[in-house]
């Protein structure tokens, strides 16, 4: 019987260990629950202490203890209003701190980007001046290389003036002209510094201080036409040199920058010039026949008494130039005339493509162009070059209107003046101080009141070296066609005028329409 009790006590002892175990488990569950329910009220009183607050919760529960007996009392309705209120204000206060803290977030946010940027600006602002410098470094170098050709210039010029003085005509020998061609064509153009800046355009300082030296050195003109058929002074640094009388015909000038250069009494026929900068430059008595200018920059520059047969203007820039003298069969396609001064000019044969360009310049305030539009018809033409044929619009005049006429007797006239010995001696004087002296008029018998010039008559002149600046003016001329007679007149009203001499044989060329 022994064997059996000992299976029920083992039995009854697992059933006392799992009644213990499931004791254990029961009590962590209620200990868990009663953990959870603690963080549940915590968190629900907090909220409601959040949202509602303890003073509020407090007035609710005195009203609600006052509600059965319906007697509310005035300080319980006065606390829950305050209550509300306060609570009211003070989650407005909290939303709109809320609010206002991603706001400021990105406003710092977006002044760490600003900084950023603005670093990230003076990263690439050093980064551009480094590449600037490394530009110039480069270029530089290539300055300093080609500037090493002056020393064979120099041995050249040595070599001229050995020449030249045993050359009573003043010429040099064909191996010493090639040698000047070869100098030039290898002294090419690049940018060098120039007030710690490069140049913004190529140009080539060797070639100018070449082609000046041989100016200066008075050849005869045979060399002058064998060097300028070879050599090349294109993109020549010649700015505010004096060519005074210089003998340029035939030279390749392209893209050279003759800015405020002088140009008086010098012979640039059938130069190339195009795409120069010539801005203030003067021209005054100047050959320029078949010169090439066509794109070149001429603005503010002047030319006076100059003639250009049959040149090329096309796409220059004559914006405030003063013009005078003769233009005839020039190309005058696409040229910007802005604020220019069109002075006895002479355009029979000037031709142009469209109609449309003499037509806009009405509105471009050029002074003398209503009588150049009254004197000359633009007449449709064919030109033919080799075997290429173009339809151009020529200006032609007409023959018979006053203005042609006037343009006829002004001529007349001023070669009537020119012919004085004292007016021809002040011009040859200032001709040889490197400075020019024009005729200017003041009053004709036509008059022109958009270029200054009042009606009177007798023509009245004022030789000066500038238009604009009366100082310069050195005499005084009248011209009287009915009498013929030549005055020299005095700023002094009381000094009496003085009668001048003058080729009379000049009196044939005054017509009938000129003694007004």
């Amino acid at each position: 019987m022994n064997p059996p009790n000992d299976d029920v006590q083992e039995r009854l002892r697992q059933l006392e260990i799992e009644n213990l175990r499931l004791k254990a488990e029961l009590e962590t569950r209620k200990a868990t629950q009663k953990t959870g329910a603690a963080v549940r009220k915590f968190v629900a009183g907090s909220t409601t202490r959040l949202l509602v607050g303890k003073g509020l919760k407090s007035s609710f529960r005195q009203l609600l203890d006052e509600l059965p007996g319906g007697k509310v009392s005035k300080e319980t309705i006065a606390e829950i209003m305050t209550q509300t209120i306060w609570r009211v204000t003070r989650i407005g206060t909290f939303a709109i701190i809320m609010g206002v803290a991603p706001l400021l977030i990105l406003v710092i946010q977006t002044t760490m980007l600003s900084r950023q940027n603005g670093k990230l600006d003076t990263q690439n602002g050093l980064l551009g001046k480094q590449n600037q410098r490394l530009d110039q470094q480069i270029n530089l170098e290539e300055g300093n290389r080609r500037s090493s050709l002056v020393f064979f210039m120099s041995n050249i010029m040595d070599k001229l003036d050995l020449e030249l003085r045993s050359s009573p005509n003043r010429s040099l020998s064909d191996p010493l002209i090639g040698r000047i061609v070869s100098l030039s064509q290898s002294m090419r153009p690049y940018r060098y510094l120039e007030n710690d800046s490069l140049t913004p355009r190529q140009l080539s300082p060797e070639r100018g201080q070449l082609l000046f030296s041989l100016v200066n050195s008075n050849l005869d003109k045979a060399t002058y036409d064998k060097i300028y058929a070879r050599a090349n002074f294109n993109y020549a640094d010649l700015r505010e040199a004096n060519f005074s009388e210089a003998y340029l015909r035939g030279a390749q000038l392209a893209h050279s920058s003759f800015s405020q250069a002088n140009f008086n009494y010098a012979d640039l026929q059938a130069a190339d010039l195009s795409g120069a900068w010539l801005e203030q430059a003067t021209f005054r008595n100047t050959l320029m026949s078949g010169i090439d200018l066509s794109g070149a920059n001429l603005r503010e520059s002047r030319m006076e008494n100059i003639v250009m047969f049959e040149g090329n203007l096309s796409n220059a820039d004559l914006r405030q130039i003063y013009l005078e003298g003769d233009f005839s069969g020039t190309n005058l396609e696409n040229v910007k005339l802005q604020n220019a001064s069109l002075v006895d000019v002479n355009l029979e044969g000037c031709y142009f493509k469209s109609l449309g360009w003499i037509d806009s310049l009405k509105f471009l305030e050029v002074k003398g162009l209503r009588y150049v539009r009254e004197i000359y018809t633009p007449n449709l033409e064919v030109r033919k070059k080799g075997f290429l044929m173009d339809s151009v619009y020529a200006l032609r005049l007409d023959p018979t209107s006053a203005l042609a006429q006037m343009q006829s007797c002004n001529l007349a006239v001023e070669a009537i003046v020119e012919s004085n010995p004292q007016v021809r001696e002040l011009q040859q004087r200032a001709k040889e101080g490197g400075y020019a002296l024009s005729l200017y008029a003041a009053k004709n018998p036509f008059g022109m009141e958009d270029l200054g010039i009042a009606k009177d008559t007798a023509w009245l002149y004022r030789l000066s070296a500038d238009q604009v600046d009366m100082a310069s003016t050195v005499m005084w001329v009248q011209f009287n066609p009915l009498q013929q007679t030549l005055w020299e007149l005095f700023p002094d009203v009381t000094k009496p005028p003085a009668p001048l001499l003058f080729d009379e044989g000049l009196l044939k060329g005054l017509g009938g329409g000129c003694k007004q």
